[in-house]
């Protein structure tokens, strides 16, 4: 916007200065133009007496004299015709065709006493002529080659004095149009940074009031939004976390409840009912679980961003080895894993151990293969499911597939929504918040979750997350 504001104020101060040098150097222009107009119609007009009183030869050799010694002095030439004699002197030529038209015109007692206005790029010469004579008859004239090279050399000096001064003070307001600019655009960019990072990564920026008053205002009104909705977004997860924990105190006490009265029905029909019941309970703890694991998770997402800037990236205090994740997660799974009838298979070459380091909290890590292990395993029963980890230059992808229903490419698209289901799945327990709160972690750690198909049936799902360097030959603890 700044360059913007700064090309408009600047064409309109070019427009500026051309139009003031413009009528400046006019103005010196023709002062130059009348003063030799003065001066030498004055020359002229005393030639013209001289000549027409110069009757004899000697009056003649007095007039030659004197138009040699002002031609010397000024450099300008003269050619006075009087009784059909031509008297010359300097450098004018009587047959030039210009010399002789203006010397005609004279003859027909025909005056040509105007000088051409000076400007620098001017002829250098001018003719002015004047016939002298009586009422009767033109007995003679006068004509002045006038030099203009003094005169012209003086405007180009004085135009290009005031165009440098002009063009000066143009740039003077220019470099006083970028400071006004820069002082009333600066809290303009300050507030599109708190914006920016409150929507980003919801967290304000206080505002230094800089600026005019109306702009001042402004910054006070998007500190006050900006704080307000940080505010109010802080009390949303901290009222989420808190329900989840307070409900479960209600919940445990309804399981103890209904595991007494258990103990004492007794016909088919209440147990029945009180199974339905339990079942009911179950899915509440399952939901309010997977509620405080998501308000966990998006709160480190928040946290993170919250804790680097755009060029900067965030890391844990020391890497985690995927290979040992995923190791320990298959040990964990191994027995539900069995019940199920499902196989569990890890893809990882000898070199692995070293070269699978990520950037991310072990904490969290462990989490989302969890996560992702047991959806495996709720939604693709009895079949074989394939860990492996994929390394490149930057990054190193977990990767997990499995061979169950799958989603189609429209549901693939919303997978990561929080609550969503597919259709295909609606009769398996569960929330809807698993892959939810997988991708709030793989983001919070500067990774992403990557859900497509695994090729004919199944999903396979990446956590690509940033690689660690590590030195050459050295294995994880």
């Amino acid at each position: 916007m700044r360059i913007r504001v700064l090309a408009v104020l600047g064409s309109l101060l070019l427009v500026i200065v051309v139009l003031v040098s413009s009528v400046l150097m006019q103005s010196v222009s023709s002062d130059a133009t009348a003063d030799v107009q003065v001066n030498r119609l004055s020359s002229l007009n005393r030639f013209v007496q001289v000549a027409s009183h110069a009757s004899g030869n000697d009056d003649l050799e007095m007039l030659q004299l004197e138009m040699d010694t002002y031609s010397q002095l000024y450099n300008e030439g003269l050619l006075i015709v009087v009784d059909d004699r031509q008297l010359i002197s300097g450098d004018i030529r009587a047959d030039d065709a210009a010399v002789k038209e203006i010397v005609g015109a004279a003859a027909l007692n025909l005056d040509r006493t105007e000088i051409p206005e000076i400007s620098p790029l001017t002829e250098t010469v001018a003719l002015i002529s004047r016939p002298f004579g009586n009422s009767a008859q033109v007995l003679g004239s006068v004509t002045m080659q006038v030099n203009l090279e003094p005169a012209r050399a003086r405007v180009l000096q004085a135009s290009a004095f005031i165009l440098v001064l002009t063009l000066s003070i143009g740039f003077i307001f220019l470099l006083l149009a970028d400071r006004l600019a820069t002082w009333v655009l600066r809290p303009l960019h300050r507030l599109d940074d708190s914006v920016q990072l409150l929507t980003q990564m919801h967290q304000p920026i206080p505002l230094v009031e800089q600026g005019p008053p109306e702009l001042r205002a402004l910054s006070r009104s998007v500190s006050s939004m900006a704080q307000t909705m940080a505010t109010s977004r802080q009390q949303q997860q901290e009222l989420i976390a808190e329900t989840s924990h307070q409900l479960r105190n209600p919940v445990a006490a309804l399981r103890l409840r209904v595991d007494l009265l258990r103990m004492r029905l007794t016909d088919e029909a209440s147990l029945a009912g009180l199974h339905a019941v339990e079942n009911e309970l179950a899915r509440l703890e399952m939901l309010l679980d997977g509620v405080l694991r998501l308000a966990s998770a998006e709160h480190r997402l928040t946290e993170q961003k919250s804790d680097k800037t755009d060029t900067e990236v965030a890391h844990p205090e020391k890497p985690t080895s995927a290979f040992q994740i995923l190791a320990e997660e298959i040990e964990r799974q191994s027995a539900m894993a069995q019940k199920t009838g499902n196989t569990l298979t890890f893809e990882a070459d000898s070199t692995s151990a070293s070269e699978d380091v990520v950037w991310c909290h072990e904490f969290d890590l462990q989490q989302m293969v969890s996560e992702l292990l047991e959806n495996a395993l709720k939604y693709a029963p009895g079949t074989e499911i394939k860990l492996a980890v994929h390394t490149s230059p930057t990054t190193n992808d977990i990767v997990i597939c499995d061979q169950g229903p799958g989603l189609g490419k429209a549901e693939l698209e919303r997978a990561g929504e929080r609550f969503w289901r597919a259709e295909s799945v609606r009769g398996t327990p569960g929330t809807g918040l698993g892959l939810a709160i997988v991708d709030r972690l793989a983001r919070a750690n500067s990774g992403q979750l990557i859900v497509g198909s695994n090729g004919d049936a199944g999903l396979k799902v990446i956590i690509r997350l940033p690689r660690a360097q590590t030195p050459k030959g050295t294995d994880h603890e």
